[in-house]
């Protein structure tokens, strides 16, 4: 009969690496920006976002949100997931909003 033994550890060593490659690539592929556009118009802002266009008006005139003007009422999408995580995490901070449940 024939038996083996493993070194877990030392097996673990050696596919760490590949598993994160592959996790960062799954994150990456999962990524929210991944289907969009990397200018959003009003309209794909309002889809997105899922709101109207008061709202909408309200957030283009806040200082501050990735609006780009030059080129007509365009909003970089990079920037609009890094404007939403500042404000998602100031919200946490200082509201009890996401304590609600």
């Amino acid at each position: 009969m024939l038996t083996m033994e493993f070194d877990y550890e030392k097996l673990a060593e050696a596919l760490l690496p590949k598993l994160r490659e592959e996790m960062q690539q799954i994150m990456k592929d999962a990524s929210p920006m991944r289907n969009l556009p990397p200018l959003l118009t009003r309209a794909q802002l309002m889809d997105l976002l899922h709101i109207g266009p008061t709202t909408t008006s309200e957030l283009l005139k806040r200082p501050g949100f990735p609006v780009c003007r030059e080129i007509g009422v365009l909003v970089r999408t990079d920037k609009l997931f890094e404007w939403i995580d500042r404000h998602t995490q100031w919200a946490e901070d200082n509201t009890s909003y996401f304590n609600v449940g």
